[in-house]
């Protein structure tokens, strides 16, 4: 089971407009077409269903997805229902129904904004309808808009100058969250920078660099919430345009490393990028959190060595690290086997409100490499008539991150197939919680727990 590191695709349903009845009038007028627009922007919230009228038009809409321009030949008042997916894939209404006005000519945005739940639990999720924009054919200007869809961030200006230019010299756009402003009329070709600072300061918390667009380019530029949590900025930026949405990153944003020594029979280790010792003396189960190891976007050269002999490295290994990503580095095998590797994977640390995010990774050697697993999720331990959750999974295999419903689960791990050999037991409940990431290492005992007791057992790692 290889990790799945693509973004659900969005499935864009065609909206059908009715034809009119047949009538006297052989020589309509001409009439423009309506312009819809619609932007998921809410940083917690699952993938979602949005229902037009009460027909599914949109599907698996997951945040920063946009629809890209949708034409309705006949203008009027659409019905519109956001309903958020569940991990069962059962549906739940998260905005709406709301009535959205469509006129002649005219484009309509509408973005989800704001955190699923406020802290008490209610729903403030909801949608924010921007000013309708005519639809103008053939512009030779470029038509920008800004959107602060960001709920935990602060008002803030955003400038967009020449790039390098004094802040001092520029009027900013003022903005708090659910604020909107524009569209604004740039020279197209011409080199922009975009710099957001928190409302009345200088420091800037946002760099797009340059960015340069062409001739009858209109976006809207929606500042998110920074789900990657790498970079000190709180905040990228989401570009809608007609087709759907790209992100623009803070130009000084890099990635992010976490560690785990997974090696049951491996002593304490160091580790070392680009020959410089980051993390010291690491333990057999420790792990480092991702904030350890935060560096610019490139290839670094990544070394486990032996606390006590750095001479001693038996994982050397390059890691080329791009702006926004998290990866997991976990040490797995045997030391006295020489088979110790680094086992890697690329991590999606945005919450979803709705689920609990798990990971669950196969790193028992000494025990279980030629074992594979079955993994039972249960409400009371009995696994007799239950069906595994992850069946058959390998040493050295992940699952990738599975949505999970939220709740309490007792947890048994057995021999794939052999429900006789159990591996592991929580031996009561866990609760796995809404809005976490979890990421579950099946490793070998250590030297001071009790062989065969269990057989397995785990490192939980929580983001």
């Amino acid at each position: 089971m290889n990790r799945l590191m693509k973004l659900a695709a969005l499935l864009v349903v065609p909206l059908m407009v009715a034809c009119s009845d047949n009538n006297d009038n052989n020589n309509p007028e001409p009439v423009n077409p309506a312009q819809l627009r619609v932007t998921h922007a809410s940083a917690d919230a699952p993938a979602v269903n949005v229902y037009v009228n009460g027909a599914l038009a949109l599907e698996n809409v997951d945040f920063k997805q946009s629809s890209g321009l949708l034409e309705f030949a006949e203008p009027g008042t659409l019905s519109v229902e956001v309903r958020g997916i569940l991990p069962d894939m059962s549906e739940v209404s998260v905005i709406g129904p709301v009535d959205v006005t469509l006129e002649s000519g005219i484009r309509t945005d509408v973005f989800a904004i704001g955190d699923l739940f406020d802290a008490g639990g209610a729903l403030s999720i909801a949608p924010k309808v921007l000013e309708p924009v005519t639809v103008e054919e053939a512009i030779a200007d470029v038509r920008v808009s800004v959107l602060h869809a960001a709920p935990g961030v602060g008002a803030v200006d955003i400038y967009v100058t020449a790039p390098g230019d004094a802040l001092a010299n520029t009027t900013p756009i003022d903005a708090a969250f659910g604020d909107a402003a524009g569209p604004v009329s740039l020279a197209a070709d011409t080199p922009y920078q975009v710099r957001i600072t928190a409302d009345g300061a200088t420091d800037v918390v946002f760099d797009s660099g340059t960015l340069q667009f062409g001739a009858g380019t209109e976006l809207v530029l929606a500042a998110v919430e920074n789900t990657f949590k790498t970079g000190a900025s709180p905040v990228t930026l989401l570009a809608v345009g007609p087709e759907g949405a790209s992100e623009v990153l803070d130009v000084n944003m890099g990635g992010s490393v976490r560690v785990v020594h997974n090696s049951a029979d491996t002593p304490p280790v160091d580790v070392l990028v680009n020959g410089t010792e980051v993390l010291d003396a690491v333990p057999f189960t420790g792990a480092s959190a991702y904030s350890d190891i935060e560096a610019p976007a490139g290839t670094y050269n990544v070394v486990v060595a032996a606390d006590a002999d750095n001479s001693i490295a038996p994982i050397d290994a390059d890691l080329t690290l791009g702006a926004g990503e998290s990866f997991t580095a976990i040490a797995i095998g045997s030391f006295a086997d020489s088979s110790i590797e680094a086992l890697v994977t690329q991590d999606d640390r945005r919450n979803i409100a709705t689920a609990a995010i798990v990971e669950v990774i196969h790193g028992s050697y000494l025990v279980a490499a030629d074992i594979p697993v079955d993994v039972y999720l249960t409400a009371d331990g009995n696994i007799a008539d239950a069906a595994p959750a992850i069946p058959g999974l390998a040493y050295g295999e992940t699952t990738g991150q599975l949505a999970i419903t939220p709740g309490d689960y007792w947890i048994t791990v057995t021999a794939a197939g052999d429900k006789g050999v159990v591996a592991f037991d929580t031996g009561a409940t866990l609760a796995l919680a809404a809005g976490v990431n979890y990421t579950v290492i099946a490793r070998d005992p250590s030297a001071e727990e009790v062989s065969g007791n269990p057989l397995i057992n785990v490192i939980l790692l929580t983001d």
